[in-house]
């Protein structure tokens, strides 16, 4: 027995060192493959998929489809988190009639051999084994975050795919100073182009349909509570106050009939982990409310088209602690304790605190009724927050910047 478990440890070790050889060879090949892909009239790219809603790289799809030296690819892959995930990815990309592939890891190496990969999320355990970055070294890898660059953890700063990305892009200056010296290599790959979802949230409402129910006058104000609910969360994004203030928002819902509509936005993994506190009939019974009382509406995909139709949001997410202030309207945050704002950046702390906070009921129902009379003391606040720091930089879309820096030209040519 012990001759077998040794043997299996030096299997063990032995792997592990030739996956540190074959990773070293890759990054001191790094700079030979980056010129030898700039040198080519098209370039492939593959976008791997495993979830619709944070598909962060739509916009930045359809720059590359547009552009005479890209040929992006969408591949669509199982998620190991949920596998739910995929029917409404698949659905919204024959919706939207986009070419797509379902992947595996050797449709990525044989048939579509692409020259970078963009993953969806960064994480390890996001992918099965086939379809994680070590397992395709013969693609750079480029890397665009699923939220805004705001909390400044070690699960969020130093993930593998980071140490081996070609550039990670980032939305401000501000964020990336946070960022760089915590970074195993001190962030040499950060690259400074905004991002597709500030294109995104930019765009003009026009451009989006209205996707709330049209009830006449009412206000509109979404209500969007994170996943970390209980213990079911990475050590430091405990933000969730959805527990405690759950019935209270629904008993608001009904209140307000008259003088507010609401979308239920949940995070997309709140329901699984509610199920495991709540079980399955509680939490379908209260997702259903939302779904059917005639003013409340439940959302569960895409959210720039709820925001920019919207009058003002209440949540505790981190990620919409930025974004919701594209639409420049009141936002509340749900606070659980004073020390939320701890883990979070330069960026993401001034954007909180152009929130108005609530950490009871009472607060919660003073915001809603503000909404309601159209008080809104923070509004020329948050216009300078809009002006100073959410817009990408070098006057251009976040797309066309990442675009050069791939390429190397203009505002990008030392790269």
């Amino acid at each position: 027995m012990k001759s077998f478990d040794s043997l299996e440890h030096t299997q063990a070790t032995l792997n592990n060192l030739i996956k540190k050889i074959i990773a070293t060879c890759y990054l001191l090949r790094k700079s030979q493959k980056i010129r030898k892909i700039r040198k080519k009239d098209k370039i492939k790219v593959l976008f791997v998929l495993t979830e619709l809603g944070p598909w962060k790289t739509e916009i930045l799809y359809l720059a590359m489809l547009q552009h005479p030296r890209f040929e992006p690819v969408l591949g669509v892959t199982t998620s190991p988190e949920d596998a739910s995930f995929r029917k409404p990815l698949e659905d919204y990309l024959n919706k939207k009639k986009y070419e797509w592939k379902s992947i595996f890891g050797r449709t990525i190496s044989e048939e579509i051999q692409p020259d970078i990969i963009f993953y969806q999320k960064p994480y390890y355990s996001a992918y099965n084994e086939d379809i994680r970055y070590d397992r395709h070294w013969n693609a750079l890898f480029c890397y665009v975050y699923y939220a805004f660059n705001s909390v400044e953890l070690d699960f969020a700063t130093n993930v593998g795919l980071y140490n081996f990305a070609w550039q990670i892009y980032y939305e401000n200056e501000m964020s990336a100073q946070c960022r760089r010296p915590l970074m195993k290599n001190k962030g040499k790959n950060i690259v400074v182009t905004g991002m597709p979802i500030q294109d995104m949230l930019l765009k003009p409402k026009s451009d989006f349909d209205d996707p709330w129910k049209q009830l006449g006058q009412l206000k509109r104000i979404i209500y969007a509570p994170h996943h970390t609910i209980g213990d079911i969360h990475f050590d430091g994004i405990e933000f969730s106050t959805f527990l405690s203030n759950a019935d209270a928002m629904l008993e608001f819902a009904m209140k307000y009939k008259n003088k507010v509509q609401w979308a239920f936005k949940p995070h997309p993994l709140l329901y699984k982990n509610l199920v495991t506190v709540w079980g399955e009939e509680r939490t379908n019974h209260y997702y259903q409310q939302w779904a059917s009382l005639p003013n409340t509406q439940l959302e569960l995909g895409r959210y720039e088209a709820l925001f920019k139709y919207s009058d003002a949001m209440i949540h505790d997410c981190a990620s919409f602690t930025i974004e919701y202030h594209y639409t420049l309207n009141p936002v509340l945050y749900l606070i659980k304790d004073e020390h939320h704002a701890d883990c979070l950046n330069t960026f993401a702390t001034k954007a909180f605190d152009l929130h108005y906070k609530a950490s009871n009921k009472n607060e919660i129902e003073k915001f809603i009724q503000n909404v309601i009379e159209d008080k809104d003391p923070m509004r020329m606040k948050r216009e300078q927050f809009y002006n100073e720091c959410l817009l990408p930089p070098n006057g251009k879309t976040a797309c066309q910047n990442i675009i050069n820096a791939i390429l190397g030209e203009e505002e990008y040519k030392y790269l």
